[in-house]
């Protein structure tokens, strides 16, 4: 038995109007009166195989470019800091 929520919903071309009828494909009527079908779909909340894998490696790679980015900015927002400094003594 798989761990989820059923959702059963009124498809129309109006607004959809929420019903349950214990699962069962029926006809409905929709908010305009047009007739539309129940549409179930099962939300599996297992968490099982849908989940991918963390990959470490691709983490790290990002974190790296991210450590380096912002020691860059340092670097050249302290070398535009010492430029502007040296202007401003001159």
């Amino acid at each position: 038995m798989s761990v989820g929520l059923d959702v059963v919903q009124c498809v129309s071309s109006a607004a959809s109007v929420s019903v349950s009828v214990g699962g069962v494909a029926v006809p409905c009527t929709g908010s305009d009166g047009t007739a539309g079908t129940l549409a179930v779909m099962h939300l599996d909340l297992s968490g099982g195989a849908n989940v991918p894998a963390f990959d470490y490696a691709q983490a790290g790679e990002l974190w790296g470019a991210a450590f380096c980015s912002v020691v860059a900015l340092y670097m050249v927002s302290r070398g535009i800091g010492a430029v502007v400094d040296f202007v401003r003594r001159a």
